[in-house]
Order: C-alpha cells, then sequence, then structure tokens
C-alpha cells in the first residue's frame, strides 16, 4: 500500500464537519514524508477537536479504510458555536468634588482613555476638582500574566479580581505607574477605578499588555463589562483570612487539672509616699457666666484673629511649605492648614482670595504659574476639607509685588508666600 496514493482529512468540531481548507496549517498536507508519530498537537489552549484521517488506497479488489484519531488543541478561547459575549464598557459615575461628594451623572464609558485637555468632562462639571468612579467586571481573553499600566493626573486606583493593584491617590503629573497580575482565561474579574482631579491637566488612562504580546494597549469594551453575564463564571473576592483555633491541651482521663500557681515575685520594701497638701480646686463656673472665647484664640502667632480684617488686608501664612519650584504642600503644612480650616468652620461669613507670590528669580511667566498653582493647592485643600468653594478664590501674582528686596539672598525668601486677602 502506498499511503501518498490517495488521502484526504476531515474533521469534527463545533457539531459540524470541516474540510481541509479549515484545518490549521501545522497538520494540512499530513501525512507526508518525515511525518512524526504523534498522539496530540498543541497549538495553544481550551478547546479539543477530533480529526479523523481517511486512506483511501486502491487495491487489486478492495478498497482499505483506515480510520485514526488525533487530539488537537486549538488556539481559541472557545469552540465555534460557542463565542464569549462581547462587552460594551464599564458603567462611569461623575461626581463634583475630589472625593465623590455630589453626583452629577452616570454614564457608559467604552473604555478609560481621557485626556480632556482642561475641559469639563461632562456637562454640569467644571474642568477642575472633580472625581470619577468606574465599575464593572474585566473579561481575561487568555491564561497568564498581564501587565497593567495608567497614566494619571491627578489621582488614581485601580482594584482587579478585589485586589488594589494601583494606590497613586495624590496631586501629581502625568505619572505612569505599572503592575503585573496572573489571570485565567474566560474569568471575569471584578474591576474597580477611582480617579479624582484637582487644578491644571487631567488624564485618566488603562492600559494592559496580555501575555505574550509586544506592546500595550488601551483596555477596550470587548473585555469590560458594566454588569456580569448570566454565563459568567465571577472570580470570588479574595477570602478573609481564616481564623485559628488552638485546642486544649489534652489530659489525662479521670486526671483533674492540675491549678495554676502564680508566680511569686520578691518585691522590695517601698516607703510609704509623703503626702502633698495641694490647694482646693475651685468650683467651675456656671456655663451662662464664663467668658466668650474668640474663635481663633489658641491657634498660635502665625495665624492671627481673621475676624479683624478689613477688606483688602492681608496676612500671610507663614508655615506652608511647598517642594522646592512645585506646587506640591509638605507634610510640615499641615498644622497651619488644620488651623485654617478650623477657624474657617467657626466663622463662616469669612471670604478671601487666596494670593501667591514668588521672588522675581528666573522666567517671569513660570513664576506667575507656580504662584497660582500654589494658590490652587491650598484653596483645594480647604474645599476638600468641606470649605465651601464659592467663599475662596485663587490668583497668582508671581514676582510683581515683593514685600522685601530681592537683590539681598537673606530677605528675598520673604517674597515667596501665600496669602489670604480679605474679601
Amino acid at each position: 500500500m502506498n499511503a501518498r496514493q490517495s488521502f484526504s482529512w476531515s474533521a469534527w468540531c463545533g457539531g459540524k464537519w470541516l474540510g481541509e481548507s479549515h484545518l490549521p496549517p501545522e497538520i494540512r498536507g499530513w501525512p507526508g514524508a518525515g511525518w512524526p508519530p504523534q498522539s496530540s498537537i498543541s497549538f495553544g489552549n481550551t478547546e479539543t477537536i477530533f480529526l479523523a484521517l481517511l486512506f483511501l488506497c486502491p487495491m487489486r479488489t478492495a478498497t482499505l479504510l483506515f480510520l485514526g484519531l488525533l487530539t488537537v488543541q486549538l488556539a481559541q478561547a472557545q469552540a465555534p458555536g460557542r463565542p464569549q459575549p462581547a462587552g460594551s464598557g464599564l458603567q462611569a459615575a461623575y461626581y463634583n468634588g475630589t472625593n465623590f461628594q455630589q453626583l452629577v451623572l452616570r454614564r457608559r464609558d467604552a473604555n478609560i482613555d481621557f485626556d480632556w485637555k482642561r475641559q469639563p468632562p461632562v456637562d454640569g462639571l467644571g474642568w477642575e476638582y472633580f472625581s470619577v468612579r468606574w465599575e464593572g467586571y474585566l473579561l481575561a481573553p487568555t491564561t497568564g500574566e498581564y501587565e497593567f499600566s495608567t497614566v494619571m493626573d491627578d489621582g488614581l486606583r485601580v482594584w482587579v479580581g478585589g485586589k488594589r493593584i494601583i494606590d497613586a491617590w495624590r496631586e501629581q503629573d502625568h505619572v505612569p505607574a505599572t503592575v503585573r497580575l496572573r489571570l485565567e482565561a474566560g474569568r471575569y474579574y471584578r474591576l474597580r477605578v477611582d480617579y479624582f482631579q484637582t487644578i491644571l491637566d487631567s488624564r485618566a488612562v488603562l492600559r494592559w499588555r496580555l501575555p505574550n504580546a509586544a506592546a500595550l494597549q488601551t483596555v477596550g469594551a470587548t473585555y469590560m463589562f458594566a454588569a456580569l453575564p448570566a454565563s459568567a463564571k465571577p472570580v470570588p473576592p479574595p477570602a478573609p483570612p481564616a481564623l485559628v483555633v488552638r485546642a486544649a491541651p489534652a489530659t489525662r482521663p479521670g486526671a483533674a487539672p492540675s491549678p495554676v500557681q502564680p508566680a511569686v515575685r520578691r518585691v522590695a520594701a517601698v516607703a510609704p509616699p509623703r503626702l502633698v497638701r495641694r490647694p482646693a480646686a475651685q468650683r467651675p463656673e456656671p456655663a451662662g457666666r464664663r467668658a466668650a472665647v474668640p474663635a481663633v484664640v489658641g491657634l498660635g502667632d502665625s495665624l492671627p484673629d481673621l475676624t479683624k480684617l478689613r477688606r483688602g488686608e492681608t496676612v500671610a501664612l507663614k508655615r506652608l511649605y511647598f517642594g522646592q519650584s512645585q506646587a506640591r504642600l509638605l507634610p510640615t503644612s499641615q498644622p497651619e492648614l488644620k488651623r485654617l480650616v478650623r477657624v474657617l468652620q467657626e466663622q463662616p461669613a469669612l471670604r478671601f482670595e487666596i494670593a501667591g507670590h514668588t521672588d522675581n528669580v528666573g522666567d517671569a511667566q513660570k513664576n506667575q504659574v507656580l504662584s497660582e498653582q500654589r494658590a490652587r493647592v491650598v484653596r483645594a485643600y480647604l474645599v476638600q476639607h468641606g470649605i465651601d468653594s464659592a467663599r475662596l478664590t485663587a490668583v497668582g501674582y508671581g514676582g510683581t509685588r515683593p514685600v522685601a528686596d530681592n537683590r539681598d539672598p537673606q530677605q528675598r525668601p520673604r517674597n515667596r508666600r501665600v496669602e489670604l486677602v480679605a474679601r
């Protein structure tokens, strides 16, 4: 019998027979010279098909039919006839305020790839001081290690499968972040992304690199679902740590447990304490007789009584500290900011312009931008802590209003300041 005289391939897949033209190229044209004996050929993962090899060989009086079975792994995630449902994006909620204070709009976003370029993200919001939350499910198309990547300005947090994989909840400027995570094909992972914007540029991007892929790409709507499909296999949230119950020590049957004898410590004799007579405590005065205490008493010399300021008068916030040539408040500024929040909460009628100033060293335009950024950062802090934004404005004057001689290096730092101007 000459196997090359006549042969054909057929495949049973997805409930129907396929011809040779539909077979993977790795097995099309077999058998042939050097055909290796194999029982399975792996092309990728997940689905099994059965191939029937038919040899039709002419003989003198009969035709020999030979049937062989091969198991082949296809590279598709599912066999034909059972496609995965396609997603349409995530549920997005847009809020006024940087901490989800006031819901403005809900909508469906196909992906997270936004650069708002100082424009409002949706109607009803400004282009500053807003936040967004995207929620839904992420379908993993294949099994392996995924690389998730973001670009953010300002804060961003990402959860996949109930696990927080990115936590950059702070003001920042177009900062990238990357993390790797193993996912299983066909599983739906709970996805949540939080974002907030304060001032200037605003950008939120979520990308991934699939296993064995060459480049990052935006996570598309096909893999993101606002609700879990009926046929889905969700990934359960991480289980809390199991409680470990320690068994009581075993005792011999019939034996009574021995009583625990307290340890005996020898204590040196101590002389009795001397009695010190103190003046009798005075009775507290009734509430109606107490003297009224001004709201700013006890706030320190750095923050005088703001209620006495006349319109146009200024007070410098002397204990605010920023990163060098940056609009980033340092942690040492917290006491001053907290004092200011408390005063503004107790005096709701006060309204101020927050004025930023620099020295005259360097480019004047850059100095003006920096001074305005710093003023806006202070305003954002106050708004985040409950102060009505309508009570505050932020303006940057750069180096145009010095209070000290810029030619003297010892005096020049006094010009780098943030002031409150009564309105």
